[in-house]
């Protein structure tokens, strides 16, 4: 039978410590990066904090090892999923945009590049926070012994790792992608995710269709993008914080976990970049769109156009990656029931 007490320890390891970091990322990092108006919103590059993004970044990666610590039953998407939640404390104690664009409403232009460019050092932040997280993965594997998580098909047998790849990474969604696939399969994009995909076929040990995967991977981010864009500028109406959290998490995590069942893969470069190409678009379409100036202009700048770059990193990220997890957790919990069956019918 499927040992399903696993998946209630990893779910529960995950909450309990999501909810302490964001006690931690409440009380312990926002007096750290806080803006100079206590009221204010948390936009680095706005105030030209450069000394608080360094202390951001550090107290990230602190907070990643924390996290790795209390997620040793966790698959690192468990982890990954408990930081950015609760890094979202962050997001929940800041101010609202509103006093920036109050501010700034004789220059919105630029203020949204300089938000665009925030979203790029925060996936910087990240990236790094990430590497962490896989770093300190290893060595918590050695040193918990059975506690440490491990993948449930290793005990299974050669042929049916093989027949769980390809039912991830090749099947009928590519007769889904219709005239898509073409487009997404070659040029530049082709070789980045082509890197991507070689790299997570080293790290499993084993041999994946290529370009299956890189088709399926590329129409994955597709759809992520399109399903948390259009959820997103639905949900988001108002410019109240808790709307605009609840928006971007709502949309990343349902774009996320729907392109997942669609389009399966066991890449995650998807659930990374889709939150960011989003942000950037929203930024960059608020940066060209933003030909008012003067008194009242930051009075029609719309909701969707309001979420701050920690607010993307916090709760668009974050859902993105608590819905590639959750998708995880139930592709491998199709295929193991199915493999039952099959146990019991031989």
């Amino acid at each position: 039978m499927i040992q399903r007490h696993g998946y209630w320890l990893e779910k529960a390891q995950v909450q309990v410590t999501a909810a302490a970091a964001g006690v931690a990322a409440y009380y312990v990092i926002w007096p750290l990066v806080s803006p100079t108006d206590p009221a204010g919103p948390l936009a680095l590059i706005a105030e030209g904090s450069v000394a608080k993004a360094g202390l951001l970044a550090a107290a990230a990666c602190g907070l990643a090892a924390l996290c790795c610590l209390t997620t040793v039953s966790s698959r690192p998407a468990g982890t990954l999923v408990a930081l950015l939640i609760g890094l979202g404390g962050l997001s929940v104690r800041s101010g609202s945009m509103r006093a920036l664009l109050w501010a700034r409403q004789t220059d919105l232009a630029a203020l949204y590049w300089q938000m665009a460019l925030e979203v790029l050092v925060l996936a910087a932040i990240l990236f790094v926070a990430g590497v962490v997280v896989r770093v300190l993965r290893k060595v918590t594997a050695g040193l918990a012994g059975k506690w440490s998580w491990t993948d449930v098909l290793a005990d299974t047998t050669e042929d049916r790792q093989r027949a769980y790849l390809r039912s991830m990474d090749s099947g009928k969604g590519d007769a889904q992608g219709g005239p898509l696939k073409g487009l997404v399969g070659g040029g530049f994009a082709r070789i980045i995710l082509e890197r991507l995909a070689l790299t997570d076929s080293r790290r499993a040990g084993r041999r994946m269709p290529g370009g299956d995967v890189l088709t399926r991977c590329g129409l994955c981010f597709l759809l992520c993008l399109v399903i948390a864009v259009s959820v997103v500028s639905i949900l988001a109406q108002s410019a109240e914080r808790g709307q605009l959290l609840f928006a971007l998490l709502a949309g990343c995590f349902l774009g996320t976990l729907i392109g997942y069942q669609v389009f399966p893969t066991r890449l995650c470069f998807p659930a990374w970049c889709a939150p960011i190409a989003a942000a950037l678009g929203f930024y960059v379409l608020a940066a060209v769109g933003a030909v008012r100036t003067g008194q009242s202009a930051w009075m029609l700048v719309e909701p969707c156009r309001q979420a701050l770059p920690i607010d993307w990193m916090t709760a668009g990220v974050g859902g993105a990656m608590l819905g590639y997890w959750v998708s995880c957790r139930m592709h491998e919990l199709k295929f193991l029931e199915s493999l039952e069956e099959q146990d019991e019918g031989a």
